[in-house]
């Protein structure tokens, strides 16, 4: 004979499997837990493709990511774990550059190909952060730029292949322009307006367009659109 605590304690199980059932909401799924990677690449054309690969892996393995001549991709997921990755041309078997990255969860790195090479480096935002970071790359050949903030010059010459941090800026809207002289002797000027309300680090990448004109891209650091 079973006992009374048994039969309400089976009771109670077939109560709340019946509640689930008329319901009809399915168990949560988890939330994946995924780091964020992407891969740059600011070099002229005539470099070629490139692609990221494991380290260890055989070529047949394929890419985890590839880029194009200035091609500025949004972040990808991938799984948290410590990666040991390389960088190779499209179709090459001997790495340009052998990186390792502890890829925690919601964390945010940037691979970089430019004229200094290849690079990778942490956009993860600080959530605690009261403040805006914004990055100016110049990748647009033959140039030396001029930049300014909310029309405010802070640089006189940003050669081509540097990069200059400006740090402590307002969280709020606000606009960057670029101006140069280029090879044929005229002056070219790009601007774009953008928010640090959305995001707390952004990149401005100066860089031809389809076209080869001369052109500023704002992207914002540590998030997806």
């Amino acid at each position: 004979m079973r006992s009374r605590s048994f039969t309400l304690a089976s009771s109670a199980v077939l109560l709340i499997a019946g509640i689930a059932t008329i319901s009809g909401q399915p168990a949560p799924t988890p939330t994946p837990r995924v780091g964020y990677i992407r891969f740059w690449d600011m070099l002229p054309p005539q470099n070629g493709t490139f692609e990221v690969r494991k380290a260890a892996a055989p070529s047949a393995e394929g890419s985890l990511i590839s880029a194009s001549a200035y091609q500025y991709s949004s972040y990808r997921e991938f799984p948290i774990e410590r990666y040991r990755l390389a960088v190779f041309r499209k179709g090459a078997s001997t790495p340009l550059k052998v990186l390792e990255v502890d890829l925690k969860q919601d964390s945010y790195f940037t691979i970089l190909i430019s004229p200094k090479g290849s690079e990778m480096f942490e956009d993860t935002v600080d959530p605690k952060t009261t403040s805006g970071t914004l990055v100016v790359r110049n990748f647009y050949p033959g140039t030396n730029v001029t930049v300014s903030l909310a029309g405010k010059q802070v640089l006189d010459s940003l050669p081509y292949g540097q990069s200059h941090q400006a740090t402590g800026l307002p969280l709020e809207r606000t606009s960057i322009t670029v101006g140069t002289k280029l090879a044929n002797g005229k002056a070219a000027e790009s601007g774009a307006d953008f928010d640090f309300k959305t995001g707390k680090r952004a990149t401005a990448l100066i860089i031809p367009d389809p076209y080869g004109r001369f052109r500023l891209r704002v992207t914002f650091d540590g998030k997806n659109p």
